[in-house]
């Protein structure tokens, strides 16, 4: 099988946290224009606009989600809950785990 080339254009030394950075700045640069604008737009032009601004929040919140699970804290959450739930169970059945 032959080595995949770089696609020319993207950034391949690029990490989720720089990613998720410049998310966050054109999800706020949207917003702001919205905020600028929103008296002279139509309707039809702020619906479009407000629905491009969702979708880049919730894809923001799934890179979030990813970074978080990268790092490893997402399984130390996990755990910590675990945790918790063995210690509260074994207080009320009054056994030592």
């Amino acid at each position: 099988m032959p080595a995949t080339q770089p696609t020319p254009g993207i950034d391949t030394a690029a990490t989720i946290e720089a990613v998720i950075a410049d998310a966050l700045q054109r999800l706020r640069q949207l917003g702001a224009y919205i905020d600028a604008h929103q008296d002279a737009l139509s309707t039809a032009e702020l619906a479009r606009l407000l629905a491009v601004h969702g979708e880049n929040a919730a894809r923001l919140g799934r890179l979030l989600r990813d970074a978080r699970a990268l790092s490893g804290a997402a399984g130390d959450g996990l755990l910590d809950a675990i945790g918790k739930a063995l210690d509260e169970i074994a207080t009320q059945l009054g056994v030592e785990l």
